[in-house]
């Protein structure tokens, strides 16, 4: 099993700044996508847009992140992983000031895309340096500290998100994220070091990251898992804040408590999962934690008019057992192929992660129909089976994963 050279190793210090750095990246990221969501009874109103058509909004950051992850696999096999992750950070934020401009939904459609164009191969570059900069024994860990960024999204980054918005508008939201992002590429430019060990040997021909990657069979079950963990969250997450508040009772001024206690069980539980991975093998871990997100799916799909706190503890057992699932499958997935093609595997599997979210949602939105706004939603619990069918098979396949490096 291959590890991390010597020559190429850096202090440990040094690496807590690569992970905050990079957790901060992705939280800037994370959030652009997330927090459109929960706006999503704010935008739906004033665009008077339809589920489908929201559904289409949210879908287009998915599906030019995919794009640009196949796009990606011809090339971070042949960059220094830092530039890569520099020069995407700077169109991620570009596209994000757009957002923060739009005057109109074509616009913002547009500004959707060239954001999620650039922050969807944040992730694919950000776990190749983990896996460049960590060796297997300590990338459970640093997987899943990377992981919080989705959390600390929920737990903070919406919840302000949705607040700036009711007080400043939804376009000063996404200024905010431009914001933070500045600092962030600051911080990154000076102390991410240049992760080049992959290239000692030469840069890689231009489409072999492809072809190799898609010729190995182990490279192979790793996308076809993430592209069906993927879906069994997205034919369900992004409608789920509508459909509390249309056909729950939850109160839409309560939406952030959702994201603040979800995120917050989520930092806690995603850190020690990483722990116990490095203690234990991911794989024995996702074998025994990779069917349980399933459980609160169905309910969540199920809910009637219920009390408040039966609502609350439902969506944050979707956070907590998403990241139960999600920390040893990530840390499996990233370690299955040799490091010299990891570059264009992250990416390629970031690609795939986007596609699947945006198509999953795409697909979801054909089941969902809500004749107006404020009207209780129709179809949402026939998504429950999708997701339950698309996570029972990626807990098979996951199982089948080797760790090569």
């Amino acid at each position: 099993m291959n590890e991390v050279p010597p020559t190429h190793r850096i202090d440990p210090r040094h690496k807590r700044w690569v992970v905050v750095l990079l957790t901060l990246m992705m939280f800037t990221a994370t959030m652009d996508f997330m927090v459109l969501m929960p706006l999503g009874p704010k935008l739906m109103a004033l665009f008077s847009l339809s589920p489908k058509k929201f559904s289409f909004l949210v879908s287009s950051y998915s599906f030019a992140a995919g794009i640009f992850g196949f796009l990606g696999s011809f090339f971070f096999d042949r960059m220094d992983r830092k530039q890569a992750l520099l020069g995407a950070y700077v169109g991620f934020i570009l596209g994000t000031v757009v957002c923060a401009f739009a005057p109109d939904f074509s616009t913002l459609l547009v500004a959707r895309a060239i954001s999620g164009a650039f922050g969807g191969l944040l992730s694919g570059i950000s776990f190749a340096i983990i896996g460049d900069l960590f060796s297997i024994s300590e990338r459970g860990l640093a997987t899943g500290k990377l992981l919080t960024s989705y959390s600390l999204a929920s737990i903070l980054g919406v919840p302000v998100g949705l607040i700036v918005a009711e007080r400043f508008g939804w376009h000063a939201t996404f200024g905010s994220i431009a914001l933070v992002g500045t600092v962030a590429l600051v911080g990154a430019h000076r102390f991410i070091p240049s992760a080049r060990w992959h290239l000692e040997q030469g840069p890689a021909p231009m489409f072999s990251g492809l072809t190799e990657n898609l010729r190995d069979p182990n490279a192979r079950t790793s996308l076809l898992t993430t592209l069906l963990m993927v879906h069994s969250q997205f034919v369900v997450i992004p409608f789920i804040s509508a459909y509390i508040v249309s056909n729950t009772g939850f109160p839409a001024f309560r939406l952030p408590h959702v994201y603040l206690v979800g995120g917050a069980l989520t930092v806690i539980t995603g850190i020690k999962m990483g722990r116990i991975c490095d203690q234990f093998g991911a794989r024995r871990v996702f074998k025994l934690t990779g069917l349980l997100f399933l459980v609160p799916i169905y309910f969540i799909t199920h809910l009637g008019h219920v009390e408040y706190w039966i609502t609350l503890l439902t969506t944050t057992a979707i956070f907590v057992l998403s990241s139960l699932r999600s920390v040893p499958a990530v840390t499996l997935i990233s370690s299955s192929i040799p490091a010299k093609r990891r570059g264009s595997f992250m990416s390629l599997n970031s690609c795939i992660h986007q596609v699947g979210a945006a198509s999953a949602t795409f697909l979801s939105g054909w089941f969902v129909t809500q004749s107006g706004a404020g009207d209780e939603m129709k179809g949402f619990a026939d998504t429950a089976w999708l997701s339950i069918g698309f996570g029972i098979v990626a807990y098979v396949l996951g199982q089948r994963i080797k760790v090569v490096s």
